[in-house]
């Protein structure tokens, strides 16, 4: 097959992360080429994306080829596979080959559960709310599997989008989905961020089994495994709070991130134990940021867009509260309390999109 060296870069690009290293099936440490698609694939998921020109092709070709690939010259590329799995790769200067094996030894999981099957998706806004909620998934969480994916539920016509890890939660909605609901399963952190890094601007077809989930456009086919556990009861966490303040997005993260803050964290970090919390002290039309310990007492002011009802002092891990904060592309949030001792629930001004944060305990509070 000849293909352009941009376009086969492009492919490989989006497969490359999902190839095993030192697989025990040795085939799997390449990207198989099969019926107009370049396929990798792991014990836990598999990514096929359209690769025109390899219609009627079907042969492994071997990650450092692709090394070989990147550096080439731009222009045309053609790869060659003969009767003894030798891949060869050449241009009209160039040209290597590579020992690969049969193509039916490239072991991965084929099943289709049929479009007719199939939940109808908008790519763009699926896309955008597993953005949203990534952050809060676990990486990993021995015992509670169900803590380190994306918990998707359709509920009448809404896809719900849930997250936690324990201490940080997020939710958030895709509205108007046909043939939703009953919809339960909870997709792999790493599943999910390889969807997001896809591009997957079209209408996705979502169909699932028991053990296995399939995203699919006209481009691309994700199947990944699907995580087991019953999730948290999230909705329940999201109880509506009197206590209320609404602050400006940016300038949050500003007093959180700008090069000013980032010194003088950093400089504190240095002399702090890592468990001192940064407190919020709210009151009026203030919060005051405060991290401080025996050698460290940094404050910054933040003004709010309205006052708030009743004062509170409480604390958090700042690289939570940093984490959630820049998880929100609004301008305006809602961060909203009950008491120092529950979490501080954080809500879009523009979308559904809800988050909250556990507290800390502050040195000489009371409960």
């Amino acid at each position: 097959m000849k293909l352009k060296k941009y376009e086969l870069v492009r492919t490989i690009d989006k497969v490359k992360s999902v190839v095993q290293k030192n697989p025990q099936i040795p085939a799997l440490g390449g990207v198989l080429i099969k019926e107009g698609y370049a396929i990798a694939a792991n014990g836990e998921m598999t990514i096929q994306v359209k690769l025109e020109g390899a219609e009627s092709e079907s042969f492994i070709v071997p990650m450092k080829a692709f090394d070989l690939i990147k550096n080439l010259p731009e222009g045309d590329v053609e790869i060659t596979c003969d009767d003894k799995d030798v891949v060869t790769i050449q241009t009209e200067k160039i040209k290597n080959s590579y020992q690969s094996f049969p193509a039916e030894n490239f072991m991965y999981d084929k099943t289709e559960t049929g479009e007719e099957e199939g939940i109808v998706l908008p790519g763009t806004l699926l896309m955008e709310a597993i953005s949203h909620a990534l952050y809060a998934a676990a990486d990993k969480s021995p015992g509670r599997p169900e803590l380190e994916g994306i918990y998707l539920e359709g509920e009448n016509d809404n896809l719900n989008l849930a997250a936690t890890d324990g201490h940080v939660m997020c939710w958030d909605q895709v509205n108007s989905v046909f043939g939703v609901s009953g919809l339960k399963l909870i997709v792999p952190k790493t599943a999910a961020k390889k969807l997001t890094s896809m591009g997957m601007d079209d209408d996705i077809t979502l169909s699932h089994d028991a053990n296995s989930a399939i995203f699919k456009t006209d481009a691309y086919l994700i199947r990944t495994r699907i995580r087991d556990g019953k999730f948290v009861p999230y909705q329940k966490m999201f109880v509506n709070m009197e206590n209320y303040a609404i602050v400006n997005r940016e300038e949050l993260i500003g007093a959180m991130t700008r090069e000013e803050l980032i010194g003088a964290m950093t400089r504190a970090k240095m002399c702090t134990d890592e468990s001192v919390p940064a407190e919020f002290d709210i009151e009026g039309e203030e919060i005051n940021v405060i991290l401080q310990d025996k050698v460290t007492n940094y404050r910054e002011k933040i003004m709010l867009k309205s006052p708030i009802e009743k004062p509170i002092r409480i604390g958090f891990d700042s690289r939570l509260v940093l984490e959630t904060i820049k998880a929100f592309t609004c301008e305006n949030i809602t961060l909203n309390f009950s008491s120092p001792s529950t979490p501080m629930i954080v809500q879009a001004e523009d979308s559904d999109m809800k988050a909250l944060v556990l507290p800390v305990r502050l040195k000489g509070a009371t409960k």
